[in-house]
């Protein structure tokens, strides 16, 4: 008797709580789509939009958001001299969407046309030639000078208290 009544407080006192976790992971997913929508600025049309477009080795990684199904063809932009052109046909299907191409990468900026009906869209893919690449600010530049100040401070000081210690017979230049 008593352990059915410690079951049946239990299941009245988690009903509520089941409930409620419903109806937060019904509003996180309303939640994640309209962020997916938000950062697809990039337009083709009215039903399409790129997300992100980047490079990954030889391969253009492109996002499209639509809004319905819907065929694009997606071609090689540009390549040096003659020859052919890479070109691919995709169904969209509702939703985000990832296309690969495989272009010729020639170094500096590659680039794609997406074909979605009676728009031909042209989208510039930079390939960054830097080894550390991203948007630096201020606070990274100070960063980087300090960490270099402090790292020739330290140095300079190891090298003199050598020397005042007794432990280096020979003076060393520092500079």
């Amino acid at each position: 008797m008593r352990s059915t009544f410690i079951v049946l407080l239990t299941l009245v006192v988690a009903t509520p709580l089941l409930a409620g976790g419903v109806a937060a992971q019904e509003n996180s997913t309303n939640e994640t789509v309209a962020n997916a929508t938000a950062e697809c600025t990039e337009t083709i049309n009215n039903y399409t939009a790129i997300c992100s477009a980047e490079l990954d080795g030889s391969d253009v990684v492109i996002d499209i958001h639509t809004e319905g199904p819907q065929t694009v063809t997606v071609t090689e932009a540009f390549r040096r001299g003659s020859g052919v052109l890479e070109q691919r046909r995709v169904r969209l299907q509702p939703g985000r969407n990832t296309v690969r191409l495989t272009v010729t990468v020639d170094g500096g900026s590659e680039g794609v046309t997406i074909n979605a009906g009676q728009t031909l869209y042209q989208k510039e893919i930079k390939t960054s030639s830097s080894i550390i690449v991203g948007p630096f600010t201020s606070s990274d530049v100070q960063a980087s000078g300090l960490g270099g100040a402090l790292g020739v401070a330290l140095t300079t000081l190891y090298m003199v208290a050598r020397r005042v210690y007794g432990r280096v017979e020979q003076p060393e230049r520092i500079a």
